[in-house]
């Protein structure tokens, strides 16, 4: 029995057993992750999470179910003190969609720390993930760590502007503000996909995210473990908002932190719809965020008033644009998606599309060739036929190297070349190890050129 399985069961030390998980164990599951995710061993078990759990696990959230988390059971007292969700997603490289795995909400008990458990977990994730076809996994994770399993910072991963209240220009006296703000329902869901759809522009990389995503975050709020349920601590972190003009026409939607951290309003997905008038609504939209803001509880009575929107909207957008520098006056440069791809070869097959594209639009669009590239311990060949590309298959570097070999790179550093989150130019100037030949440099930097991406987390 493979560790995908949903029967897969396997004793480990002490008294110890890692399985997947089954309905029976959401509460133990929110235990356990509201006992660790917190911001201090002395404080209380954050109810938010172990709340948030509860709604991840058995409510329509589209992600992962309660049959999704890999947990270790402490068979003596029954309790959950390792576990990891796994959650599905479906990304896309230039247009081309394909499978992604997602562990999140990494937890150990303390008592358990130290003894290999995640490892173990990481394993089952991963299993499940290409038993189901998935091609990459993504963690938005905490430094160095995820590291260890075999993943690479190689997607931008948020990055805000910081709007203060004394900076938000005033309006017009005796004039109605250009756009007002409500409340999404389940009738603008498939105006949220269209809007959100529209706003990919350049992005390499996207989450192809479907109306099912907005309809559970709407249907959420009328959960009852979360409608008239203090903000403070129900589950539900954030709200879709519908922004529109005066006489009612949508020209936008905004998702919205529904309690704050600090003194900051926090903003982390915007979108306007096709032909709207962005330069105008842009203002009143800070005038609106402000009223809501004022109104949105803090998770402590000590945090004081809110005086700032914070728009985490990645390190570009066209609002920051809009509103300058004079207003949007703050900046924090992105962190990074962790990337793990665990079959390079499989990748670039699947993707081969868009190889060719890039090739027929180019100076190579008649080459004929082979571009090895030596990753060290394993390597790849893509043969190419009159600026097509032919077949993408496993190679081994000669000892000592030949000539002909284009390019050498470090497997999990070429993760970032090949999602075009750095230039060949970047990594050649940084790491020692990644190296190419001259004469295949312009060949290589137009099959795998940096191209922007913008991937939201949706969840």
């Amino acid at each position: 029995m493979g560790h995908a399985s949903p029967e897969f069961r396997e004793q480990l030390d002490g008294g110890l057993v890692r399985r997947w998980s089954t309905a029976a164990d959401v509460e133990r599951i929110a235990a356990l992750l509201g006992s660790t995710l917190r911001q201090a061993q002395d404080e209380m078990p954050n109810p938010r999470t172990i709340a948030g759990t509860r709604l991840l696990m058995d409510s329509d959230f589209p992600y992962t179910t309660a049959e999704d988390a890999a947990v270790v059971e402490d068979t003596g007292t029954g309790e959950i003190v390792a576990s990891i969700l796994f959650w599905r997603h479906a990304w896309s490289y230039a247009g081309i969609p394909f499978g992604v795995t997602r562990p999140e909400m990494v937890a150990t008990a303390a008592a358990h720390r130290r003894r290999g458990l995640v490892r173990a977990l990481f394993e089952m994730i991963h299993a499940r993930g290409a038993a189901e076809g998935h091609l990459l996994s993504a963690i938005t994770g905490i430094p160095y760590f995820y590291r260890q399993f075999g993943y690479e910072y190689a997607l931008d991963l948020d990055g805000s502007r910081t709007v203060f209240f004394t900076s938000i220009p005033d309006g017009e006296a005796g004039k109605a503000e250009p756009c007002r703000l409500r409340h999404a329902e389940l009738g603008d869901v498939d105006r949220l996909k269209a809007m959100y759809d529209a706003s990919r522009g350049e992005s390499l990389i996207w989450h192809e995210a479907q109306p099912e995503h907005w309809a559970s975050e709407i249907r959420l709020w009328d959960d009852p473990r979360v409608r008239g349920v203090e903000a403070r601590v129900n589950g539900a972190d954030s709200r879709y908002w519908m922004i529109e003009t005066p006489d009612g026409e949508v020209a936008g939607s905004i998702r919205v932190a529904s309690r704050r951290r600090g003194r900051g309003l926090h903003v982390d997905e915007l979108v306007f719809a096709p032909g709207a008038d962005v330069a105008a609504v842009a203002p009143a939209l800070m005038r609106a965020l402000r009223d809501v803001g004022s109104q949105t509880p803090a998770l402590r009575d000590d945090t004081g008033k809110c005086d700032e929107i914070v728009l985490g909207l990645g390190a570009h957008h066209l609002v920051y644009d809009l509103l300058g520098d004079d207003v949007a006056t703050k900046q924090d440069p992105p962190y990074a998606w962790l990337i793990r791809i665990p079959d390079v070869i499989a990748f670039l097959q699947h993707v081969r599309p868009a190889l060719d594209a890039r090739l027929a639009s180019s100076a190579f669009a008649g080459f004929s060739g082979a571009i090895e590239i030596d990753l060290y311990r394993e390597g790849v060949r893509i043969a190419v036929e009159r600026g097509r590309i032919a077949t993408i298959e496993p190679w081994r570097a000669p000892v000592p190297e030949a000539d002909t070999t284009a390019m050498g790179c470090p497997p999990l550093t070429f993760v970032q070349l090949l999602l075009g989150y750095r230039s060949l130019s970047e990594l050649t100037a940084t790491f020692p190890d990644v190296w190419s030949r001259p004469d295949r440099r312009l060949l290589l930097e137009t099959l795998l050129p940096k191209l922007p991406s913008r991937v939201e987390q949706l969840a």
